[in-house]
């Protein structure tokens, strides 16, 4: 038991003779400690019409956003999804015919105005607004 013990210690200080000792401590400004914490939480984001938010798929060197727009990281656009219509969106009066298989709620389009539909029943058509 004693000679597990030794064992034990003498790999212990091995350890950390080996990867160059124990770090000393390290002294931060409280004002730059506050300033890298704000800017993590911050982040660069634009807020979009639809309740969704693009931000950059990586930490930029720079960046400037519009709300409802777009986001610029580091040169490169990344805009919020279009609104209105879409394509492949389908007509509030056809959505009106199709039978709902599950409860749920779709966007639809009327003469370029978005509206919604939503199914309260299976088997039953939806509710377009």
């Amino acid at each position: 038991m004693q000679c597990l013990k030794l064992w034990l210690w003498a790999c212990a200080v091995s350890l950390v003779v080996g990867c160059g000792g124990v770090p000393a401590e390290t002294t931060v400004d409280e004002g730059d400690a506050l300033t890298s914490a704000s800017e993590a939480l911050v982040g660069c984001y634009a807020s979009c019409s639809d309740g969704t938010t693009v931000t950059c798929p990586t930490t930029p060197v720079t960046c400037t956003s519009t709300n409802y727009v777009s986001v610029v990281c580091d040169g490169t656009t990344y805009a919020c999804p279009p609104t209105g219509c879409r394509p492949g969106m389908p007509t509030c009066s056809f959505a009106r015919t199709k039978i709902c298989l599950d409860l749920s709620t779709f966007s639809c389009c009327d003469d370029g105005e978005v509206g919604e539909c939503t199914c309260r029943q299976v088997g039953g058509n939806p509710r377009c607004l």
